[in-house]
């Protein structure tokens, strides 16, 4: 068995493996971090305002849809 680092295979396997490089926000232009923001702001605001949909109803009727098309 060879010692040699199979980096090249690291990627292809492992589609998480770019989430560990630090923080994914640091090249961000400060528009886009302000477009970020301001959108995270909207959502949060139409969930306290209960214009958000359950994620159990989301997964309910995502698994009704697969079951009715497989």
């Amino acid at each position: 068995m060879s010692n040699t680092p199979r980096t090249h295979l690291h990627a292809v396997s492992d589609p998480y493996a770019s989430l560990d490089k630090g923080d994914p926000f640091v090249d961000m232009a400060d528009d886009e971090r302000a477009r970020l923001h301001a959108s995270l702001q909207r959502a949060e605001e139409e969930i306290t305002a209960g214009c958000s949909t359950p994620a159990e109803d989301l997964v309910r009727e995502l698994r009704a849809a697969r079951s009715r098309s497989g």
